[in-house]
């Protein structure tokens, strides 16, 4: 043998052990294992260490799915669909306990904050994808306290679960629950029925309202005028933060509870003692052109899923247990002018929701989709096209950038299939001349057919409207006598300061009657029309009207009681002076014509009225501060519930006499809502940005 030979040999040896030994640590699928170690080499996989990338190549690390989906997803950029492997209740707790050793120092035992940040808020400054925050607690970050935190592996997935259980949703998580919550909660799917039966059944609360009838009662007593001094906070929890108030109604579905915040986030809890399922949460743009900042107030459910709408006009559909998303469809251009702020309502199979941009110069609409698959079933323009009933009634093309959003959630009625809804301005707000004649559906009530979204009635309460009076106020459906003769009523208190009565079957006017102080119209005629008063349209040197641009009322929710046969009303006593000048449509940005100024010193009260159907006349009146007010809730037990400013409060129903009151900090615009878990009632109502729930105590 040659020498040459002689040398190579050993190496030659060496090389085949060295393969057979990559072999058995390698296993089968060497082809994907030998493209992450090349890779590697050819440093494509940043953020991912030597031992991590072994350790994804183990003979073993097929048993390990998390870790393997880990170095894919990271070898193809995927970053952001990385997700903890580690979310376990037992993986929380060992992540508390590795953070207060480690992390406790800056950031406090609780990480709500010390020398470092509060953890516990949200949008997290530098992310808060799964795989952002590995690599936060992992590698520190540079240029600021944040130093590495010298853990691996398993340690960190546990830390990053224990600050995303601690921490309020974020833009770009969607977490799931784990199964064992679901062991102690129920919450059956909703069913067509139930969601009929609702009215007569208050256990949950089911719809924006409560019922499809918008009343916004509970026939519960347990909580009546002789006990309700005795209520207790029972459980808080606290919501996202968000620059104003938040305006959500929740849902109670069994044991399980759901409530929103802006943009677009969802959180579920145990509505016994708020404890969190899941949160779920939807990036939107910055920069959109809204009206009136980030609201969201509430979401839909129908069988296992949950129905959100959100700011950038889209409508989501998610897994009641999870929060996963099952689809998304996009409503409208966000970037036109539309949003969605408010609840979707479901019907039979149907989704149904509005559209929010009238002072951005939209055409608004109702829409339908099929619950299950998220495919549009029909659409109602609220502003009609050429060729159809009432588009002679704009001038020229005005109808294109007319207005009429549809932004506050409607009512049903089963027995009829007609879906009621309120229809806002039209556009611009203040400035009708190059819009004349009556800008139909504009500031009125339409009736829809729920099966085809054919119109079957509709009733304008404003013609021409140029003071911003929407129709966006809930739509309550009552069945009672009225005028002698037991009637199917539609009960309406309008933000132009008239109370109205109209048979819900045919649309035809029964009555209205001013239940604020009113100067813009002289009378309403015996068929519903207002006569004007001329000198209250905008002007350019101001015109002094009432009510005020805010109007008598505004969406905040009224409330209907079957037990006094009154209704509810929350209530606005101001004035305004209208200006008017031109203005020019540019899409998606703001088309309304001037504004309307509140004098100085002139006074301005909130208040709630207790008003007569039989012809709208004040029963009783309470007035408050001119802070803020919410919507209203009657029960069986003879109550009236609210929040006005920072305070939640219980009023005797026949009176308005306050039985009870509370301070809790948060300013309230959203409404109350009761229903019963444990076999007791309870009242939940947000203020501020916390969730609320009272009990009476020992229950």
């Amino acid at each position: 043998m040659r020498k040459g030979r002689r040398r190579w040999l050993p190496w030659a040896a060496a090389a085949v052990v060295a393969l057979a030994g990559a072999a058995v640590f390698l296993g089968h699928n060497m082809g994907w294992r030998g493209r992450i170690l090349s890779l590697k080499l050819h440093h494509r996989l940043a953020g991912v260490s030597w031992s991590e990338a072994v350790r994804a190549m183990g003979p073993t690390s097929l048993e390990s799915a998390p870790t393997v989906k880990l170095v894919r997803d990271l070898a193809t950029g995927h970053y952001k669909w990385i997700h903890n492997p580690r979310t376990s209740p037992a993986d929380i707790d060992a992540g508390r306990v590795i953070f207060r050793a480690h992390c406790a120092v800056c950031h406090g035992a609780d990480g709500r904050g010390g020398n470092g940040p509060d953890l516990s808020r949200t949008p997290l400054r530098h992310g808060a994808s799964d795989w952002t925050l590995y690599r936060t607690i992992a590698d520190g970050l540079e240029g600021t306290g944040m130093p590495a935190s010298g853990l691996s592996g398993d340690s960190l997935w546990e830390v990053a679960s224990y600050i995303r259980s601690i921490a309020a949703p974020s833009a770009e998580t969607d977490s799931g629950a784990t199964p064992a919550f679901w062991d102690s909660v129920s919450s059956p799917p909703v069913t067509p029925g139930q969601l009929v039966r609702a009215g007569d059944d208050s256990t949950d609360w089911l719809t924006y309202s409560g019922d499809y009838h918008g009343r916004r009662f509970t026939d519960l007593r347990e909580i009546d005028t002789t006990d309700v001094q005795r209520l207790r906070v029972a459980w808080m929890y606290q919501m996202p933060a968000s620059a104003s108030p938040l305006e959500s109604t929740p849902l109670v579905v069994g044991d399980a509870m759901f409530v929103t915040a802006p943009p677009a986030s969802v959180v579920a809890l145990d509505a016994r003692t708020g404890r969190v399922a899941w949160t779920y949460a939807r990036s939107v743009p910055s920069d959109l052109e809204l009206e009136f900042g980030r609201v969201n107030r509430g979401v839909a459910a129908l069988g296992d899923r949950l129905y959100l709408g959100t700011l950038d006009a889209h409508l989501v559909a998610l897994d009641t247990r999870t929060g996963r998303v099952a689809w998304d469809v996009q409503v409208a251009d966000a970037s036109k002018g539309y949003s969605i702020t408010s609840a979707p309502l479901a019907v039979k199979g149907e989704v149904i929701t509005g559209v929010a941009g009238g002072e951005n110069g939209i055409r608004g609409f109702i829409d339908a989709y099929d619950a299950a698959t998220g495919h549009r079933l029909w659409r109602f323009y609220t502003i009609p096209g050429p060729g159809r009933p009432g588009n002679d009634s704009w001038a020229g093309d005005s109808w294109k950038t007319g207005g009429g959003p549809t932004w506050l959630t409607g009512s049903y009625d089963p027995d009829l299939n007609l879906i009621c809804w309120g229809v806002g301005n039209p556009g611009p707000d203040f400035d009708g001349d190059e819009r004349q004649g009556d800008d139909l559906y504009t500031n009125s009530v339409v009736a829809l057919d729920a099966t085809t979204g054919k119109l079957r009635w509709h009733f304008q309460f404003t013609p021409h409207g140029d003071h911003d009076w929407d129709a966006a106020q809930v739509p309550v459906l009552v069945d009672r006598r009225l005028g002698g003769r037991q009637r199917h009523l539609l009960l309406w208190a309008n933000r132009n300061g008239f109370f109205y009565a109209l048979d819900r079957a045919t649309g035809a006017f029964l009555h209205a009657t001013p239940f604020v102080p009113e100067t813009w119209a002289t009378r309403i005629d015996s068929s519903g029309r207002p006569v004007l008063n001329p000198a209250a349209h905008p002007s350019a040197e101001g015109s002094l009207v009432s009510p005020g641009f805010l109007g008598g009322t505004n969406w905040w929710s009224p409330a209907y009681s079957p037990v006094t046969g009154l209704m509810y009303v929350p209530v606005s006593l101001s004035q305004s002076v209208f200006y008017k000048s031109s203005t020019s449509y540019q899409p998606g940005r703001r088309y309304v014509a001037s504004s309307a100024l509140t004098p100085a010193g002139s006074a301005y009260h909130l208040g709630i009225r207790a008003l007569d159907p039989e012809d709208g006349h004040i029963v009783w009146k309470r007035t408050f501060p001119a802070t803020s007010i919410g919507g209203l809730l009657a029960t069986a037990g003879g109550l009236v519930f609210g929040g006005n400013g920072g305070r939640v409060f219980a009023l005797d129903a026949r009176t308005g006499r306050t039985l009870w009151r509370m301070r809790v900090g948060g300013r309230i615009v959203a409404a109350p809502i009761a229903y019963r878990v444990g076999g007791h009632e309870r009242v939940s109502i947000v203020a501020g940005r916390t969730l609320l729930t009272f009990a009476l105590p020992n229950r």
